[in-house]
């Protein structure tokens, strides 16, 4: 009894401890994570500018609480080991009250357990269900299990964008068969490619060919020769961009015609990556260029940095304004407070859309997308802010 008692006394002390110290700093500290340096070093590196520009913003108007935001950001390199000690040290060292990172699935899901067992919340923009629901099971996604009190996904998960690309391809496209390609070691590909496996069969339509290759893999010649024997009326392609890029060259090459369907990662730079071999390929995506709601915020990006904003260039100011917004709403830096004020939002109004945080798994809901696809060197936008029903 009296271990318990000194256990529950050290706890309180040590947040105590730590609430005086977050008040006695000039500045309210924001954890940021990403890869800098290594093979997604495009999307963190826009991340990162996203967020830079809206606490720039938020400072020149005063700040929160009394105090400017300062954020603090380590390189993770692509790798969840580094991922895991960026923000244990964000934690630990430069005591944040709330952490952005965790762009890739992989790197959510070696992050997310620590981030229970320290208690301070990650805003993410991984798409694995498991990183928010750590039970999720694939065979029945109607029940996510219980959610991880301190992980919040900003964007429709994997399951979720591969239902929409199936959706539209089923309903706009008539299309009745499919084939995919995916890559199981890389957690995103995997869930995007199970979720769109199983809403097809859910509607009743045909997998005709389900088909993987390993981690560095760049040569899908035999997979694609089997496809081509298969003549799906949609491929479904969900990897990263020099994956994507080398399957829809490998795919023409052999002549296989069938309609690509890709995930997010299909927007910029795919286009300059895959060239040609992509013209005609639909794919989901957060946001579209065509969306008249989206120039204040494109002319401030392109007068700030003279260049357009990509897809995490969008996410890195909705992230941070995310958890500024829990701050100013809990009133407080302390990380308890700021997560319970993220685990209530609803209507936060981010650049890409409309955020409201479903609590009984941390991602959003009623979060609409667009449909963009590829017509000769151009993406164009097919539908704007589409909305299938069951996703």
């Amino acid at each position: 009894m009296k271990k318990k008692w000194f256990v529950a006394s050290l706890s309180l002390v040590m947040v105590l401890a730590f609430n005086s110290l977050l008040m006695a700093q000039d500045a309210i500290k924001i954890g940021i994570y990403a890869d800098l340096s290594a093979g997604t070093a495009q999307w963190g590196t826009d991340a990162v500018k996203g967020a830079k520009l809206i606490i720039k913003e938020i400072n020149a108007s005063g700040g929160v609480l009394g105090k400017k935001i300062e954020p603090v950001i380590y390189d993770s390199k692509v790798s969840p080991t580094e991922g895991v000690k960026a923000y244990t040290r964000l934690v630990n060292e430069d005591r944040v009250p709330a952490v952005y990172g965790s762009l890739l699935s992989n790197m959510g899901l070696a992050v997310s357990p620590v981030a229970e067992k320290l208690k301070v919340p990650v805003v993410a923009r991984c798409m694995d269900e498991r990183v928010t629901t750590p039970d999720f099971k694939m065979e029945d996604p109607e029940n996510p299990g219980r959610v991880n009190p301190y992980f919040f996904l900003l964007q429709p998960s994997s399951y979720q964008q591969s239902y929409l690309i199936g959706g539209y391809a089923i309903d706009e496209l008539k299309m009745n068969t499919f084939a995919m390609l995916y890559t199981p070691s890389n957690s995103y590909s995997f869930m995007l490619a199970k979720g769109f496996e199983y809403y097809i069969k859910k509607r009743g339509k045909k997998m005709v060919g389900s088909f993987d290759f390993q981690a560095g893999d760049m040569d899908y010649k035999a997979q694609l020769t089997k496809i081509k024997a298969l003549n799906p009326d949609g491929l479904y392609i969900p990897n990263y961009v020099p994956e994507n890029a080398n399957a829809a060259k490998q795919a023409r090459e052999l002549g296989l015609k069938t309609t690509f369907l890709g995930n997010n990662s299909w927007f910029e730079p795919m286009d300059k990556v895959a060239g040609p071999a992509a013209d005609g390929a639909y794919f989901p995506l957060n946001i579209s260029r065509d969306d008249p709601s989206l120039k204040v915020f494109i002319d401030k990006y392109k007068a700030e940095y003279n260049e357009l904003p990509r897809l995490h260039s969008f996410s890195g100011w909705d992230d941070v304004g995310f958890i500024i917004e829990a701050i100013k709403k809990a009133k407080s830096a302390d990380p308890q407070k700021v997560r319970d004020a993220m685990a209530a939002t609803t209507k936060y109004e981010g650049v890409i859309g409309t955020i409201n945080i479903d609590p009984k798994t941390h991602r959003p809901v009623g979060l609409k997308m667009s449909v963009l696809k590829f017509e000769g060197d151009q993406i164009k936008t097919v539908i704007l802010k589409y909305y299938q029903k069951d996703f």
